[in-house]
């Protein structure tokens, strides 16, 4: 009798303990910096800020999967890419920066880490925009000649020779656009395939820039983005590629129904707009009765809500975050998912009985090494092709909302 009445108030504190941990509210103070917001900061949901970098140390950076062709530019530092109009590569010891004014600017995708300024005129495979992939080589050669300001201020044209698949390494070539300091520069984005890119500075080389990819979560940071079908420099939060969020306005404070939310990979999903600047007050604002619910893979799930907004005097972001769910992606395996061909040489083709919602798509190879993703993937149906992957067995993941499935793909020669 005394065993049993023990347990009763034991099981209730322990009930109230994890209740207690669900709910709990932390609040995060996280600074840019000023003025002019200098800093970059890489936040952990688990633990924090994770690392605080000057913006201005970089100014293109290589998406670290070996078979990606994605270039982004640190434009949040206002480094400038245009395409050059007047011809293709042939045209590099003509290059002609005469009405450059009148050029394309060119700025990342910042839905999509993988999408940038590089890759922005893509027709989608074989076409990455600055080049295209061979069948007989597995490269992407470079087809584009560029413009670009870097952080230092002077003008350079640019070509990406290509990307070398197999080894992972980019080869580049700049000069002055009088033809002087030309270089070719071999880069082994290898040794950074833990993090989501290999950032390059004109002046300085391959700079070491962001923690594992592994060890952050929010990235605070300015970028441009469209505002009022304008490009505009915006200070927001992006997502690593690891998480979904859902946003839900308006909701109460208490609002915890995470369950039935529709959450997507977008990496801008949070950005800039959860503020706005108070014309008459020149002070930022937050978006009342507004929220986001950040899933983490193999995670709990997390409620993010914005509290404050310094704006130049110190770049400062009060959030609080309150644990809602210990675990995000349950054992609800989705079905009703075919692929075929398997075996595969080429393309192969993902079909769903249910059209697929925001549906992130991973391959890997056996030791969990991301090969290729596609995100926010809404349609019935989706092609992936395997150019360039070597041979092989790998795991084909696939998460859509709450569901999730696994596959084995065979990559035949």
């Amino acid at each position: 009798m005394k065993l049993l009445k023990l347990r009763i108030p034991i099981a209730i504190i322990l009930l109230s303990m994890t209740t207690d941990f669900l709910n709990a509210q932390t609040v995060y103070n996280v600074s840019m910096g000023s003025p002019q917001y200098p800093n970059e900061v890489y936040f952990s949901l688990s633990n924090g800020e994770v690392k605080t970098i000057a913006r201005n140390t970089w100014d293109i950076a290589f998406y670290s999967a070996a078979f990606s062709a994605g270039i982004i530019t640190n434009d949040g530092a206002n480094v400038g890419l245009w395409a050059y109009p007047n011809s293709g590569i042939e045209g590099w010891e003509t290059f002609d920066t005469t009405n450059m004014q009148s050029w394309t600017k060119l700025y990342n995708n910042n839905g999509d880490w993988e999408d940038g300024s590089f890759n922005i005129f893509s027709q989608g495979h074989p076409d990455y925009g600055w080049g295209i992939y061979s069948m007989t080589t597995h490269n992407v050669i470079g087809d584009s000649l560029y413009l670009i300001k870097p952080v230092d201020g002077i003008y350079r044209k640019l070509q990406i020779v290509k990307k070398i698949s197999t080894e992972n390494k980019f080869v580049i070539r700049y000069a002055h656009i009088d033809g002087t300091n030309e270089h070719t520069d071999t880069l082994d984005v290898t040794p950074y395939t833990d993090r989501l890119f290999m950032a390059f500075s004109f002046s300085d080389g391959i700079v070491d820039r962001e923690p594992p990819k592994a060890d952050w979560d929010l990235l605070f940071t300015r970028y441009y983005d469209s505002v009022m079908n304008t490009p505009y420099p915006v200070n927001g939060v992006l997502i690593n590629n690891h998480l979904t969020v859902a946003k839900v306005h308006p909701v109460a404070p208490d609002y915890t129904d995470w369950s039935e939310l529709d959450f997507t990979g977008k990496t801008n999903i949070i950005g800039h707009d959860w503020k706005t600047i108070n014309m008459s007050t020149f002070q930022w604002e937050i978006t009342d009765s507004l929220a986001y619910f950040i899933r983490k893979e193999n995670g709990p799930v997390v409620k993010l809500v914005f509290e404050a907004f310094s704006g130049l005097s110190t770049g400062t972001t009060t959030f609080n975050l309150t644990t809602v769910s210990s675990t995000g992606l349950t054992e609800n395996t989705l079905t009703g998912v075919t692929i075929f061909p398997n075996p595969v040489v080429g393309t192969f083709n993902i079909n769903s009985k249910k059209p697929l919602k925001n549906a992130r798509i991973t391959l890997t190879d056996l030791s969990g090494r991301i090969v290729k993703q596609l995100f926010n993937i809404s349609a019935p149906a989706v092609s992936m092709d395997t150019y360039g992957i070597a041979p092989g067995t790998y795991i084909l993941h696939i998460d859509d909302s709450q569901q999730h499935v696994n596959f084995k793909l065979i990559v035949g020669q």
